[in-house]
């Protein structure tokens, strides 16, 4: 019976970052992007650089942001000037960074698209959406 309270837990935590389960999406649903503050924060992705060739079972990503800055607080008031790193690795969300650095697991002879998005304190995006291009990389067999 423990089970419930932790799973209500991690659909919430899902909720908030936009997760694919459509039951979660109902839950919660991601806000109206009209009714969302802009940022002039620009977020890119200084590594691994497009067409990198990458060795061993990690990738060490670094991301690059500049206008804004990155707060491990989560908060409803929400401004353009502070929040978070969602970091996606082939569509899918792997993390939530409070940092610009993250070690990603990878495995040979795959081949990656990586992209970054700074979202607000809330973890839903800002209007228009601050998203990185993507990086397509691969690992070496």
């Amino acid at each position: 019976m423990r089970r419930l309270p932790a799973l209500a837990l991690l659909s919430l935590a899902l909720a908030a970052c936009g997760a694919s389960t459509p039951s979660v999406r109902t839950a919660s649903p991601t806000p109206n992007l009209a009714s969302r503050p802009s940022t002039q924060a620009q977020v890119t992705i200084i590594s691994p650089t497009p067409g990198e060739v990458v060795h061993g079972s990690m990738v060490n990503v670094v991301i690059g942001l500049s206008g804004a800055t990155i707060t491990r607080l989560y908060s409803t008031d929400v401004n353009g000037h502070e929040g978070h790193v969602h970091l996606y690795l082939d569509n899918q969300l792997i993390y939530m960074n409070y940092t610009l650095q993250q070690d990603v697991q990878v495995h040979p002879g795959f081949q990656y698209t990586l992209y970054a998005e700074f979202v607000a304190a809330d973890h839903f995006p800002f209007a228009p959406r601050d998203k990185t291009a993507p990086v397509f990389f691969s690992v070496a067999s």
